[in-house]
């Protein structure tokens, strides 16, 4: 054995050196790793912030969307053009019924300060600051208090049938929009909605005394810079330290702010600073490995970081835009429904009819426009069924040309070997707007996109050959990599902003789920073809074109029926409909009502909404079966989202609203005549 004191003194150098180099990179990592979780952590929660913020003006807009909309009727209502005032004050208080934020009504001449007419709440003390006298649209005027109440003032002009201008005020409870605010907490130490001049709408610190007051003077450079988005560093008026993310709407100029404490913010930085500093002592053993780790760790992250927001931006949208067109789908279908009877009745004359079917034809592209808003943002399985592809060119072109303005053409070169293809019309009609879209996008402003509609060359053995659809453009082009990554979801080459990355997506769903597929032609400077596939139409175009008979003998028959609709007017318009039509109806508001009077009588058919407070349909029929295994149902819903409608366990036929007489009467007809549905 070899008991030199220096080679045991190697060794032990030996063993040092071995372990350090394992060591050094471990710390190394651990160091780098601390510091950029630490980074990552403030952007995320500065990208939370901002999407929250984001959201929260995107609800707000939506409110004041929906009081403008109230305003707007008052202000355009017959009682106003024949100056029938206290009919005014009693349109005003059918309103308030059903929505209770509207506290106060009133109406002066334009040229005179104090009002004629006051209807609910008196306004104590006012601050305006605009004049709405001057717009013919509804405008934010001011706050004012009155009665409890701190209220928003809402301004339209309108006049009466002799020209007399006058301004209509409505007051609005400001508790609506303190309502979308988040609680306060850990997060979120105060937020707010602010007006276009800085004076509060809502606070959840001290919103009583805050209500109508200017924010700090960081929150007012926030509002004043004209910025749509951003992060400011400031103190509340609480004496708070904070960063604050805020969003603006760029329809109202309203803001939507959310503070965070600024420890939240500020921790983790100082953590990354240490880190940092720790890092730069060992950064020259190991630099190329780690920088290259630490690259592609923080591309990585920033992905997720921004798909995150952006999925936060998108569900925020669909949540509201979901909620508009359910409420909207409600409007409408009374007024279809009212229109549809007023064009059916023999004591009106020819041009009522025609003035009701005018009418009528424009509330059904209102319902149409609906649904297409609502297949925007909620994903929907799709309504496979042989589409008129003629029709289907002529109302796209239309749309594109709508779309592209004067800076861009559209045209569309239709074989006609090409009759029908199957697939769901509304969402091919939707892929091939996005395809346009994205041309547009791609081509200098004089160029021509253009749509062949063509049978597949390729397919010539079948009876029904696919379909192919060319989207052509002479723009930019894309490589080889843009190409590859095309389809995937969130992937987009536009500026942020101005693209979420889901139209080919989309697309591509729709190809997939209608049996075709999918393809891309493009290089560098050469344009893009974008191909879309589908099959063909089984059956020749006059079949598919008419509509799919009932199959009843006794269509006559006079049925006992039962309404529940927790909905006044489309309860109504669908009750007068059926008796229309010789069925004997009875209309109730809510489920628990239903089940008693289908315990005390049996009826020929039930006609459930889907979507009401307490008791959904889904519930409804699940008991109602308890009481009546053999009771049939139809089920009727302002919702398009079919996927949600099949999770709710509905064993029922639907029908979409709004409807036509004509298509409720065949939906009843064929539940009526159709098997029993077994419980859900």
């Amino acid at each position: 054995m070899n008991n030199d004191p220096g080679t045991a003194d190697a060794r032990r150098r030996s063993l040092w050196l071995i372990v350090s180099a394992a060591l050094v990179p471990l710390v190394l990592f651990v160091i780098f790793q601390a510091g950029f979780t630490a980074q990552e952590q403030r952007r995320t929660t500065e990208a939370q912030a901002s999407a929250k913020a984001e959201q929260l003006i995107a609800a707000a807009d939506g409110e004041v969307a929906r009081i403008a909309t109230i305003l707007q009727v008052l202000a355009t209502t017959r009682a106003v053009r024949e100056g029938d005032w206290p009919r005014l004050s009693a349109r005003f208080g059918e309103l308030a019924s059903f929505n209770t934020d509207m506290k106060g009504l009133e109406v002066r001449r334009r040229n005179e300060t104090g009002p004629f007419l006051r209807a609910g709440i008196r306004a104590d003390r006012v601050t305006r600051i605009a004049d709405g006298s001057a717009s013919s649209r509804p405008l934010f005027v001011g706050y004012a208090r009155g009665a409890g109440c701190l209220c928003l003032m809402f301004e339209q002009t309108t006049s009466d049938r002799n020209g007399t201008p006058y301004v209509i005020t409505l007051l609005t409870d400001s508790t609506v929009f303190l309502r979308l605010l988040p609680p306060t907490g850990k997060q979120f130490e105060v937020s707010a909605f602010n007006g276009p001049r800085a004076r509060f709408i809502a606070r959840t610190l001290d919103n009583g005394r805050r209500f109508g007051t200017i924010g700090s003077r960081y929150l007012q450079q926030a509002v004043f810079s004209g910025r749509m988005t951003g992060i400011y560093r400031g103190v509340t008026l609480e004496g708070f330290d904070n960063y604050t993310a805020f969003a603006r709407s760029s329809r109202t100029g309203w803001t939507a702010h959310v503070a965070m404490n600024s420890n939240y913010i500020d921790e983790p930085s100082r953590k990354f600073i240490g880190s940092l500093g720790a890092a730069g002592l060992l950064s020259l053993l190991l630099a190329g490995l780690l920088i290259r780790f630490a690259i592609r760790q923080l591309n990585a992250s920033r992905r997720m970081a921004e798909h995150l927001q952006q999925a936060q931006k998108l569900e925020a949208l669909g949540q509201l835009t979901g909620g508009i067109a359910h409420d909207f789908n409600n409007l409408l279908t009374p007024i279809v429904g009212a229109l549809d009877l007023l064009s059916r009745r023999e004591t009106v004359d020819e041009r009522g009819r025609r003035l009701a079917a005018g009418a009528l034809a424009s509330a059904e592209r209102a319902a149409k426009l609906t649904g297409q808003l609502l297949t925007f943002s909620r994903r929907q399985q799709l309504q496979i069924a042989p589409v008129d592809v003629a029709a289907l060119a002529g109302d796209l072109a239309a749309l594109v040309e709508r779309a592209f303005g004067n800076d861009h053409h559209f045209k569309v070169i239709l074989d006609p070997r090409v009759q029908c293809v199957s697939s769901d019309v509304n969402q091919l009609e939707l892929a091939l707007l996005n395809l346009a879209l994205n041309a547009r996008d791609a081509s200098p402003p004089g160029a021509t996109i253009s749509l062949s509609i063509a049978p597949d060359e390729d397919d010539t053995g079948s009876a029904s050959p696919d379909v192919l659809f060319r989207m052509t453009d002479p723009g930019v082009g894309m490589d080889e990599e843009t190409k590859r990554r095309a389809l995937e979801p969130f992937f987009t080459t536009k500026p942020v902003g101005r693209g979420t990355g889901l139209g080919l997506a989309q697309v591509l769903g729709v190809a997939e789920q209608s049996g075709g597929a999918i393809s891309i032609d493009s290089s560098p400077g050469s344009g893009t073809v974008v191909s879309l596939r589908l099959p063909g139409c089984a059956a020749p175009l006059s079949e598919a074109a008419k509509p799919v008979p009932s199959g009843l003998s006794d269509e006559s028959r006079s049925l006992r029926l039962l309404v529940i609709d927790d909905d006044a007017a489309v309860r109504a318009t669908t009750a007068r409909m059926l008796e229309a039509a010789g069925h004997s109806v009875d209309s109730v508001t809510q489920g628990t009502t239903a089940l008693a009077a289908l315990e005390a009588e049996a009826f020929d058919l039930l006609i459930v909404d889907f979507a009401m407070p307490g008791m959904n349909g889904a519930e409804l029929l699940r008991r109602a079966r308890d009481i009546r295994p053999d009771v049939k149902a139809l089920v009727i819903s302002g919702f398009s989202d079919t996927e949600a409608l099949a999770a709710s366990g509905v064993a029922a036929p639907i029908l979409a609203k709004p409807f036509s007489s004509e298509k409720l009467l065949d939906a009843v007809a064929r539940a009526a005549n159709g098997p029993s549905e077994p419980p859900a």
